[in-house]
């Protein structure tokens, strides 16, 4: 009797091995193509955050600036502004001063303006502004309203050293957004004119 041969087909172990290294190149590939997609959605995020947040403190600094009847006071991170006078007797009243400042310790920058309602106290416009307001803001009277946050740092400049004759206020501040940081620049004129 013949007997008939078989031929086993089959992989052999070298065969299923080299597969294997083939599949694992692949799927590597595929996962450091998927990581660089997720890291630059990330990015992207980050960057249009950063810049709305940007956008968003520069816009409220200069229009409170544009609208003051006159800066009182002001220093390398904050400023105080007279925003109207609402009575027309021709001097600043708590109600009518706000101000804005950079916390280096919060890194955030925060306005302070008067809640209604409150007892009004009238200023001379030789008083000391920074002193005044320090002892009241954010207290119930005068709380304070977070207008930005992640600053590394925040500067103001102005275009005359007496506060009170001060038409150009200039502003720069460096903001973190994820790993993304930026600076962003601004200025805006005081558009109330005074008579004289």
């Amino acid at each position: 009797m013949k007997r008939r041969q078989c031929k086993q087909r089959g992989l052999t172990l070298l065969e299923l091995l080299l597969a294997l290294a083939g599949t694992a190149v692949v799927g590597t590939a595929v996962a450091a193509m998927l990581a660089g997609v997720a890291y630059g959605t990330t990015a992207d995020k980050d960057m249009r955050s950063l810049i709305t947040r940007q956008m968003a403190l520069r816009a409220r600094v200069e229009a409170e600036v544009r609208e003051a009847r006159m800066l009182l006071d002001a220093g390398a991170d904050y400023m105080i502004l007279w925003s109207a006078d609402s009575d027309d007797n021709g001097l600043p009243n708590k109600t009518e001063i706000q101000v804005i400042e950079y916390d280096p310790v919060m890194d955030r920058v925060m306005r302070y303006a008067p809640a209604d309602p409150i007892t009004d106290v009238v200023y001379a416009l030789a008083d000391d502004f920074r002193t005044t307001t320090d002892a009241y803001k954010g207290d119930a009277t005068f709380p304070g309203e977070r207008w930005g946050e992640q600053l590394a740092w925040f500067t103001l400049t102005t275009d005359h050293i007496d506060p009170q004759s001060v038409r150009l206020v200039s502003f720069r501040f460096g903001m973190t957004g994820g790993e993304v940081p930026d600076t962003a620049i601004g200025a805006a004129a005081i558009r109330y004119e005074v008579s004289e």
